[in-house]
């Protein structure tokens, strides 16, 4: 039998049952996209010198059908209270306060009202939605006692937007400033932000003066809400309630869970005190003396300085680059330091250098992670290196300068990465040396040493043994370029003889080393600093944890 391949019309009631079906699936596709959006938020605190303070909320939101109302939650007071509720639309309209507000009345009734639903924790602040479409509401009320005088400090940590806002805002912002005759200014403001994506930063300047905003750079989802917590020099605020208790415990329990590092010791501020002093009352006399005081020991070093031939400070290299940076005049060096301490690796067997061909066809080197010989007895700073590679690398031991950035740009290696900076940036004094003058000079006799090396008389090299280390000690003084070129001239025979030293004189070696350390190194060493900047109340972006202890606030709120 033959079978047409022809399709045969829907008969008319399926047709219409298709239709019917396409509308119902309209309208339901409809519905999920439908209800109330929160466009923006934005809030104006305005502190008074009691530590009350006036609050303005506005928000741009798209109304329909549903609810019938909108709430702020505010729990969590800890006696203070809120009052003076006043609520105004887009079109200027004053909506009637009407005291105590009842939720189960009707949109229509609610429409142009407003009012104040007082709880056991706390309030609701609702007025009615009125019609749908674009709307802008604008609201005020005043809290009592938001700031509070501490025995140290005076100050508020503080929920401006819950929890479980119902619709999520796209878009938040928080204003925060002093109401005549308080000035607030980043020397006397320490600004702390918590449980959102965005950042808080002091804006204005001293003439029309300074005002703290805290703004998110991400719609909120589950979890979010916008705490802030802000400390105060005294006599900024008159507090009308002072509390027992420091601002330092309100500050330690919103770190708690939070990103934000310790912050600096007292001994940091008074070294960071004394040395702004220094620069003021006395930036000339200081930098002579300091210059003089080096000179006067650089000379006792150099003094019928003899060449050094052996390691000095029993190989240490962290050791030798604190005396290095002790004695020079200005600044301190690492870099060369972290190079030195990735040739020991080479030269240990603990890393490789392999090349291979990338998918276009180019030339790459890349670091294989081997094995670290007697791991446990290798100084920290080696074993942090090797550590950090290891992780960055993966399962395929193969270390890639994108993998390497990756890993020291990455929140989770956070703690690893500040602990080898720490590690890193020991710094050194002349007067840690001052006892061990014989070490400090043998250091300087082996510098002298391998800037010397073409004197050396070639069939009188007894230290062919040593020259791989001499390779990390001249990498340690940045004269590489310079000792591996001599030693070639002198003994070309053993570079092609031993592959390791083959690899650590290789012209790609030291800027292979650069690529993957040295950049990644800058870029975790910039992030440290400015979670410690942000951490002591600098500004800076929020912590999406923490934030523990706050007033004000709570869960929920939104449209209902």
């Amino acid at each position: 039998m033959k079978h047409s391949n022809k399709i045969s019309p829907l008969p008319a009631i399926k047709k219409g049952s298709v239709a019917c079906l396409l509308l119902v699936l309209m309208a339901s596709a409809t519905a999920v996209f439908a209800g109330p959006q929160l466009h923006s938020l934005d809030i104006r605190v305005k502190l008074q010198q009691d530590g009350s303070a006036r609050i303005t909320e506005t928000r741009s939101m798209s109304i329909d059908s549903e609810g019938t109302e909108v709430y702020i939650v505010m729990g969590h007071m800890n006696g203070s209270t809120v009052s003076d509720l006043q609520v105004t639309d887009e079109t200027g309209r004053q909506y009637e306060n009407v005291g105590a507000w009842d939720v189960d009345r009707s949109r229509s009734w609610k429409a142009g009202r407003c009012g104040i639903v007082s709880k056991s924790d706390g309030y609701e602040l609702c007025w009615g939605l009125g019609d749908s479409g674009q709307r802008t509401y604008t609201t005020s009320y005043s809290v009592s006692d938001l700031l509070r005088g501490y025995q140290d400090y005076d100050g508020f940590n503080w929920m401006f937007v819950t929890e479980g806002m119902q619709p999520y805002p796209q878009y938040a912002r928080v204003t925060i400033e002093g109401e005549h005759p308080v000035r607030i200014t980043p020397d006397n403001t320490r600004i702390w932000a918590f449980r959102y994506r965005g950042d808080i930063r002091f804006e204005g300047d001293s003439l029309s003066g300074y005002r703290i905003v805290a703004e998110t750079s991400e719609p909120f989802g589950s979890g979010s809400a916008m705490v802030i917590m802000n400390q105060f020099e005294k006599g900024v605020f008159q507090p009308a309630r002072v509390n027992d208790s420091s601002f330092e415990e309100v500050k330690q329990r919103a770190f708690d869970g939070s990103d934000y590092q310790d912050e600096m010791s007292g001994e940091d501020w008074l070294m960071v005190v004394l040395m702004v002093l220094g620069f003021i009352v006395m930036p000339i006399l200081g930098g002579l003396g300091y210059l003089w005081y080096v000179w006067r020991f650089r000379r006792k070093v150099n003094k019928d300085l003899l060449w050094y031939r052996d390691l000095p400070m029993q190989g240490n290299l962290m050791r030798a680059n604190q005396a290095l940076n002790a004695y020079r005049y200005f600044g301190s060096d690492y870099n060369n330091l972290l190079s030195a301490c990735i040739l020991k690796l080479i030269d240990m067997g603990a890393i490789h250098i392999v090349t291979h061909q990338t998918k276009k066809g180019k030339t790459q080197q890349d670091f294989e992670i081997l094995e670290l010989p007697n791991a446990q007895q290798q100084p920290r700073l080696l074993r942090q290196v090797f550590d950090i590679f290891s992780r960055a690398a993966g399962d395929d031991s193969i270390l890639e300068p994108r993998e390497l950035k990756q890993y020291m740009r990455a929140s989770y290696s956070q703690s690893i990465t500040d602990s080898f900076l720490n590690t890193l940036h020991q710094s050194g004094s002349i007067s840690q040396f001052k006892n061990q003058m014989d070490d400090v000079r043998q250091l300087f006799g082996l510098k002298k040493f391998l800037k010397e090396f073409t004197l050396l008389d070639e069939r009188g090299l007894n230290e062919v043994g040593l020259w791989k280390d001499y390779i990390i000690y001249a990498t340690l003084f940045g004269i590489a370029d310079q000792v591996i070129k001599d030693m070639k001239k002198l003994n070309p025979e053993f570079f092609r003889m031993d592959q390791v030293a083959q690899q650590m004189a290789d012209d790609t070696t030291l800027p292979l080393i650069y690529s993957t350390m040295h950049r990644g190194t800058a870029r975790a060493a910039m992030s440290k600093a400015e979670r410690e900047a942000r951490a002591s109340g600098r500004g800076g972006s929020s912590s999406w944890g923490g934030g523990g202890g706050f007033s004000g606030g709570g869960f929920g709120g939104g449209v209902r």
